[in-house]
């Protein structure tokens, strides 16, 4: 499952580190693998599960429980941005702009998702990245929506046919995919042509932010329009119609039916974005220098920029190619 010098690396980190609690260990353990999902989140539970299978046939000492964590104050309700009545030409508005949505801002991202998107929002899955739409309003900045790129859908009929893929294909590839789950412009909003241009705009700047932030740049974007809408802002900013799921629910693995049947588009973000998908990612790096190891619970250097990249992508492609046996882990 694990090579020899996996078992030195996790068994020097929890004898060198006894301070760590366990959760800490176990992150710092998953930096240093690295052991990550798709996602570029860490599989901190599946590797306290293992550790403590390792610690109970004694390969690897594991610190205490702790019974009480740290106090944490509760957070104050967030209002969310109120609604904004606004009628007047493309032309009078610009310049559009989409930008990230800053950390200390996210809680109103998402209390105005929450409180204006048709679906609502509770919370964002895996990798995302959030995005305000501004425009200029008698001088100054307004923010008139936004959106939310995600985790690709497990399986999408129509997409994955579209794509030519394989079963082993999706399953390896799949996180080259990202989803605009969200996309709201405020009610009141009414400047005709806003919503393509600014889905555009978010488009275009998409590949670099989801790398700079996560590593590697998607190749694909795909999003689900739900009746009564028909995506004319997504039709208008090029996006491909390529047919309608089938009810299935979004990454159920049942395949239960019953949901309601909704529009799949998807954006090339690159050209001959079927070969970008299946294209060998480089080989990961061999083990880090027991000098650079990183300590989930104190600041450190981050890793150079490439390291990143090869890391994250290299060890997906490698990830698929194992034995089943490994993957039971994640």
């Amino acid at each position: 499952m694990f090579s020899t010098a996996d078992l030195e690396l996790i068994r020097w980190t929890a004898e060198r580190f006894p301070g760590l609690s366990l959760t800490e260990l176990a992150q710092t353990i998953c930096e240093n693998l690295p052991w990550k999902a798709p996602s570029g989140q860490l599989k901190v539970h599946a590797c306290l599960a293992l550790l403590e299978q390792w610690s109970a046939a004694g390969l690897v000492p594991l610190p205490a429980k702790r019974t009480h964590g740290p106090y944490r104050r509760a957070r104050l309700p967030v209002e969310p941005l109120p609604v904004v009545k606004i009628a007047a030409a493309l032309a009078e508005v610009r310049p559009v702009t989409v930008e990230p949505v800053a950390a200390e801002e996210q809680a109103v991202w998402d209390a105005t998702m929450a409180a204006h998107h048709a679906m609502g929002f509770q919370h964002a899955f895996g990798a995302h990245q959030r995005y305000w739409i501004r425009v200029q309003v008698a001088g100054e900045l307004v923010i008139l929506g936004g959106f939310l790129f995600a985790a690709a859908a497990r399986h999408v009929a129509v997409r994955d046919s579209w794509l030519g893929w394989t079963p082993l294909e999706r399953q390896r590839f799949r996180h080259r995919i990202v989803a605009n789950s969200r996309f709201l412009i405020l009610p009141g909003v009414q400047v005709p042509y806003l919503a393509s241009h600014a889905l555009s705009l978010a488009i275009r700047r998409l590949p670099e932010d989801w790398r700079r932030r996560f590593g590697y740049a998607p190749v694909l974007a795909e999003t689900f329009v739900t009746p009564p809408w028909r995506g004319t802002c997504y039709q208008a900013a090029n996006w491909i119609h390529v047919g309608e799921t089938t009810g299935v629910g979004r990454q159920d693995r049942q395949y239960a039916e019953g949901e309601t049947v909704r529009r799949v588009f998807v954006y090339p973000l690159v050209q001959n974005c079927r070969r970008a998908l299946v294209a060998p990612a480089p080989p990961p790096p061999q083990h880090l220098p027991l000098d650079l190891i990183r300590v989930s619970s104190r600041p450190t250097q981050p890793l150079g920029d490439a390291l990143v990249q090869q890391t994250l992508e290299g060890l997906l492609l490698f990830l698929g190619q194992l034995p089943q046996g490994r993957l039971l882990f994640g």
